[in-house]
C-alpha cells in the first residue's frame, strides 16, 4: 500500500511539474502572440498609409493629366484665334 501511495505521489508530482512546464511554456507562446499582433497591427497601419498616399499620388497624377489636356486645348484655341487674326491681316492686306 505504501508503494502504491509513493507511485502515486511521484506521479502527481510529475504531474505538477508538467503542468508549470506548460503553464510556463503558455506564458511565453501568449507574449509572442501578443507581440505578432503588434505587429500585424503595425503593418496593417503602415498599409493604410501606404494606400492613401498612392491613392493621393494617383489622384495627383490624374489632375495633372487633366490639366495638361485642359492647358492644351486653351493654347489650341488660342493658336486658332492667332491663325484666323493672321487670315484677316492676309485678307486685309490683299485687299489694300
Amino acid at each position: 500500500m505504501t508503494q502504491q501511495l509513493e507511485n502515486i505521489e511521484q506521479k502527481v508530482r510529475q504531474l505538477v511539474e508538467e503542468l508549470e512546464n506548460l503553464r510556463r511554456g503558455n506564458a511565453v507562446l501568449t507574449k509572442e502572440n501578443n507581440r505578432f499582433k503588434a505587429d500585424h497591427e503595425a503593418q496593417n497601419e503602415r498599409i493604410g498609409e501606404l494606400t492613401q498616399r498612392l491613392t493621393n499620388s494617383q489622384q495627383a497624377l490624374a489632375g495633372q493629366r487633366g490639366d495638361d489636356s485642359e492647358s492644351s486645348q486653351k493654347l489650341r484655341k488660342q493658336i486658332d484665334q492667332y491663325i484666323t487674326e493672321i487670315d484677316k491681316c492676309i485678307e486685309w492686306l490683299q485687299n489694300a
